[in-house]
């Protein structure tokens, strides 16, 4: 069911971190994009849900989990090429940059 984990857990704010980054490397990787739509269903079919154990509608929430995925890389922990591939793959619905650094 959409939405809902196998292990009906929520996951963690470091862990939805770490799937952005982890997809970003492959669709950089592999030259390509995701729009912040696409991925809110992709993390929705895949039972990620926000913090408010809601699904993603492809909005603010997002695009606020692609920036603080981007500060999180970037000022944390020092992984600029891996922020910068989450700058370069998910992408609004003008194909234009989720986050521009």
């Amino acid at each position: 069911m959409v939405g809902e984990r196998r292990d009906q857990e929520q996951i963690s704010a470091i862990e939805k971190k770490v799937y952005v980054w982890k997809l970003a490397s492959f669709l950089a990787e592999s030259g390509m994009i995701m729009s912040g739509e696409e991925l809110a269903v992709h993390l929705n079919r895949n039972g990620v849900l926000t913090g408010y154990e809601t699904a993603y509608s492809g909005g603010r929430g997002i695009f606020t989990l692609i920036r603080v995925t981007w500060h999180w890389l970037n000022d944390d922990l020092q992984l600029n090429r891996e922020a910068a591939n989450v700058a370069v793959a998910f992408v609004n619905r003008d194909g234009e940059p989720a986050y521009k650094v």
